[in-house]
């Protein structure tokens, strides 16, 4: 009985030593499991930091993609235990489009392996302070013997709010001028000039001796054949500016859809885009330049 209880014993601890010795080399192999799936998680989220990186230098506008492509090329920008090698942007479909890829470098098993990430998104870095006219709908100009200089860009969707970072009450309670329903050629019109037209009015400027200057707001239709503006003009309706009108600046026109009627630029009018003007406004009364405009569409690492 003896015997039997020392045998017993010793295929105990030989069993137990053996399930011992199982679990630490089983132990061992998922420590190393573990530390692979971390150093691969680790070099994703470099891969995925990278691209975060690149898509806030397109929203602050320190990068512009002009063309068809562009690459960023990195030295020793090192984070997250490895490397962004570079940053690839490609401009694909109707130009609103943009691919961006990030390439990094990390450690994963002891070896130097590359990872990549890809992301779609919607981008336009327009600046709507670099247009002469920006127009919500078509604009009809029979040039003549008119003078224009500057982009005219039509069919964009116009938020006051997103232009000036406020809204036109919010604007209009700061107005230097609030004016309702005004004569021809009202003065002044200096700092900012707030119009509101009821009833089918509109505001004339026909003198040639007139002038104005700031932020002109007119929540209705305007119409200028005389006289010279300098600043950053805002229309809630149409316009139409001829005879020997001259304006030096950026006009933003937001026309009401329902209205089959084009605004017009015609006769011997002058208009100049003018950035001295437009930034020196901006200037005085802290108006920022809107940040690109982005949309993530797809995500993939």
């Amino acid at each position: 009985m003896g015997k039997l209880l020392i045998i017993i014993l010793l295929l105990v601890t030989i069993i137990f030593t053996a399930i011992l010795v199982s679990l630490q080399n089983k132990s061992g192999d998922i420590a190393d499991l573990l530390s692979s799936n971390m150093s691969e998680i680790k070099a994703k989220s470099l891969s995925n930091e990278a691209l975060i990186y690149g898509i806030k230098q397109l929203s602050k506008g320190n990068l512009s993609v002009s063309e068809t492509e562009l690459k960023q090329a990195f030295s020793n920008f090192d984070v997250l235990d490895g490397t962004i090698d570079s940053i690839k942007y490609v401009m694909y479909g109707t130009g609103d489009t943009l691919r961006v890829t990030s390439f990094v470098t990390a450690i994963v098993n002891g070896k130097q392996t590359q990872y990549q990430s890809l992301a779609e998104i919607y981008y336009n870095d327009s600046n709507p302070f670099e247009n002469i006219i920006t127009d919500s709908d078509e604009l009809h100009h029979s040039f003549g013997h008119s003078y224009i200089v500057g982009i005219i860009e039509e069919n964009v969707d116009l938020v006051f709010e997103t232009i000036f970072g406020i809204t036109m009450e919010q604007m209009r309670a700061i107005a230097d001028n609030d004016y309702t329903n005004p004569s021809n050629n009202v003065t002044p019109v200096n700092g900012i000039t707030y119009i509101e037209l009821t009833d089918n009015n509109k505001v004339h400027f026909t003198n040639h001796h007139w002038s104005g200057s700031g932020i002109l707001i007119v929540d209705g239709d305007f119409q200028m054949t005389g006289g010279t503006f300098e600043g950053i003009v805002w229309v809630n309706g149409r316009i139409q500016i001829a005879g020997n009108a001259l304006m030096r600046g950026s006009m933003f026109i937001s026309e009401d859809p329902n209205n089959n009627q084009l605004s017009h630029v015609t006769g011997n009018c002058d208009l100049y885009y003018d950035q001295t003007i437009v930034q020196q406004l901006l200037g005085t009364y802290n108006i920022s330049v809107p940040d690109n405009q982005i949309k993530i569409l797809t995500w993939n690492n």
